[in-house]
Parts: C-alpha cells; structure tokens; sequence
C-alpha cells in the first residue's frame, strides 16, 4: 500500500518534472537565444533578391536574410545568425527538430500552416504567375490549356493556378474539389511535374519537357531574359511570414518587429534595397 502510494508520488512528480522542463524550453527561447548569442534561421539559398548564398564566400544576401540579422540585432547586440540552408521538401522538419530557432523562407501564410506553427505579420507579399518562353504561343493563362507546368514540391502554386483557371470558366467549377487536389495527379485542362530546385524547373523548361513554370512572381523575375516572359495574369497573393514554433516566447517578439519596420517604413526601404 505505501509502496504504490510511493510510486504515484514519484510518477506525479517525474511528470511535473517533465512538463516544467518542457515549458521552460520554449518559454525561454529568447533567453537560450541571448545565453548561446545565437540565433539559428532556416533560409533558402538559391532565391535572388530573396536569399541566396555567395558560392565564393558563403555569406548569405538578400531579403530575408537581411531580416534574420536585424531581428538578431534586436534579441541582443552579441547575437549572431546561424543561417541553416532548407528547401521547399524539408523546411518544415527544421521546427519540428528544433534544429532552427525560425524560418525566414517564402513561407506563405494559411490558416492550415497557422494551425501548425506561429506566423508573424507579412513582410513582403507576391502574385502567383507563370514564366513561359517567348517562342511559345502562350501569351494567357487560357494558353496553359493542355500544357506541362513545372512547380516546385509542396508549393501552393499549383493548386492556385487551377483554382484562377476555375474562376475564369477554363476548368469547370464542378470538375474541382479543392479538398481532394492533388498536383501530381492532376489532369484536367492543365498538368504539374513538381521538382526540388528552381534550376530542375528551367532546365526542363529548356527541353520542353514542361511549358512554364508556375510560382511567386517575386521567385520568377529573377529568370527573366530575351527568351522568356512573365504572363500578365497574376492572382493569389502570397503573404510571407517569419515561421517560430508554437506558443514561442520568440513569436511576439518577432511579429512586433514586423510591424513596427512596417509602420515606420523600414521594410519597404529593405525590400527596395534587394530589388535593385
């Protein structure tokens, strides 16, 4: 009888031991950060005027980057960033590893991702649209009819491409379950191949084994040259926020920075900086 009473004793206090561990790892995310001065941050490195890596020097440039080392900055004047290169197949795993403290990487805003992580408030928002090339007869969206388009995996962007095509009368709405959408099983008026890296997607482009590539417009400009062109059709507009875990003491403060740059004008002055 004392024994059991004993063991319940013992295993309430393990758990309250655990659960008072686990709270005090992620209620003081802000301060392991200022402790180890380092703040860890997912980025992509192959996005121009976004993020992307130096091959000569390793440093990291661009957009998001840049927003890393200002949030540093704020956190403690002795932080610095640890960028941790991600792809679109693997970012998410980042968090759920604790491997980075957030992740600063054209992640849009859902409210299924909402469901998941914390999302600050939107520094930088983009159109979806499609990069053809200029020796195709594409010139709209209703000339995708019947064509290949790449998307990188786990992007938003197909589904929102056949969505715009619903709402303009080119796939029937009935033929559509949003629910069910699948972008490598999709055959209707329109098909994806999905690929990791841009380059895959404009190195099929090139053998026409895909028509176009279907992304943010801000992820596209960069291809851009006398052979290609953007469509003029641009819709669902991706909002990025900054991806911290859930319930982080890190998440407010990131958000509060976000809008303060945003009301003082500091975000715009960046965002022109890297589209230079």
């Amino acid at each position: 009888m004392q024994l059991n009473k004993l063991s319940v004793i013992l295993s309430a206090g393990v758990l309250a031991l655990s659960l008072s561990f686990a709270s005090y790892s992620e209620e003081s995310r802000l301060q392991r950060i200022k402790t180890n001065e380092e703040l860890r941050v997912s980025v992509n490195n192959d996005l121009e005027i976004l993020s992307m890596q130096d091959s000569k020097t390793g440093d990291y440039i661009g957009l998001e980057p840049t927003l890393a080392r200002m949030i540093a900055k704020e956190i403690g004047d002795k932080v610095s960033v640890t960028f941790i290169t991600t792809t679109p197949t693997n970012r998410d795993n980042m968090l759920e590893i604790d491997y980075a403290d957030c992740m600063i990487g054209t992640y849009t805003i859902t409210e299924e991702r909402k469901q998941k992580y914390d999302l600050s408030s939107p520094y930088f928002i983009t159109n979806i649209s499609v990069l053809v090339n200029k020796n195709t007869n594409i010139d709209s969206v209703k000339d995708l009819v019947g064509k290949k388009i790449g998307v990188i995996q786990n992007a938003t962007a197909a589904l929102e491409l056949v969505k715009y095509m619903v709402s303009k009368g080119i796939i029937a709405k009935e033929e559509f379950d949003e629910k069910t959408f699948s972008a490598d099983s999709w055959n209707n008026k329109i098909s994806f191949v999905s690929y990791d890296t841009n380059e895959a997607v404009m190195e099929a482009m090139e053998e026409n084994d895909v028509q176009g590539f279907c992304n943010d417009r801000i992820i596209l400009l960069p291809h851009l040259d006398v052979n290609k062109k953007i469509l003029k059709d641009e819709f669902a507009p991706q909002a990025y926020g900054i991806v911290t875990p859930k319930g982080s003491d890190l998440s407010p403060f990131i958000d509060n920075l976000i809008k303060k740059w945003k009301d003082d004008g500091t975000l715009d002055r960046i965002v022109e900086e890297n589209l230079r």
